[in-house]
């Protein structure tokens, strides 16, 4: 099965985000130089490094990403630095749920790293991988520790609800005749959505008759939703008499 980073979401280059790292070379060589395919103004000095630099050359250098919330991490990819001959060539993954308890991927097997300065080395995760905070641990390297990164998550869907009421009015054609009845009222949204959303109506009050058979006979639907709004549609059938209908709805989407 082909494998895409299409749809997924950047971590990094979005700053959706913390960064921190065991070591840095000085500040022009810190995690802020680490996104994937940065590079520096070469007319000047003060940019720093094409990339994260550590300080000292062992295998407890780190670079770490924590987020405020759980994400879905579906794959990592890995750069050596642009501006000289410095990559990793192979790595671990640590990654933690709560930030309490830390979990190797792969029971912190090596991973296959970078084997210039510009080629992007991604690699897909055997399954997501869920947490707050993952990181990549250097275990080999050509000539010093230096990377630039990106990881690729899920995207993080968010429930946005607007709420109102809706009411079908008095002096209805709801309100004499027998057989089915109805009465269209358009509701306009206050903030048009993203894309169009579910809708919940409630009956909230009744100003009914029941029929022949003592049953009241009522209902509210929506009908033709859009962005921007919908119509509520308030029914009653057989010889049931409605005089005046109020229901409460909410419309959501995640986006």
């Amino acid at each position: 099965m082909s494998q895409t980073t299409t749809g997924l979401v950047q971590l990094i280059s979005n700053a959706l985000c913390h960064l921190r790292t065991s070591t840095n070379w000085n500040a022009d060589h810190s995690q802020d130089n680490c996104v994937l395919n940065y590079t520096n103004d070469k007319s000047t000095t003060r940019d720093g490094a094409e990339a994260w630099c550590a300080s000292i050359l062992n295998t407890d250098q780190y670079i770490v990403a924590g987020c405020e919330n759980p994400r879905t991490f579906v794959a990592v990819a890995l750069q050596g630095r642009g501006d000289l001959d410095q990559w990793v060539t192979s790595y671990k993954i640590r990654y933690s749920l709560d930030n309490v308890t830390w979990s190797e991927y792969r029971n912190g097997a090596a991973i296959q790293g970078c084997a210039d300065r510009n080629t992007v080395n991604t690699h897909y995760f055997d399954t997501p991988i869920r947490a707050r905070s993952i990181a990549i641990h250097p275990l080999s390297w050509n000539t010093h520790i230096s990377l630039r990164c990106e990881f690729y998550t899920k995207p993080v869907l968010t429930a946005f609800t607007q709420v109102g009421q809706v009411n079908s009015g008095n002096n209805t054609p709801m309100l004499s005749g027998s057989g089915d009845r109805n009465v269209v009222v358009p509701v306009t949204f206050p903030v048009e959505f993203s894309k169009v959303p579910d809708i919940a109506l409630n009956l909230q009050y009744i100003d009914c008759t029941a029929d022949s058979n003592n049953q009241v006979r009522v209902k509210v639907d929506p009908k033709n939703i859009t962005t921007k709004g919908f119509d509520a549609v308030f029914a009653t059938w057989s010889d049931s008499k409605a005089y005046r209908l109020i229901a409460d709805y909410s419309a959501t989407v995640l986006e």
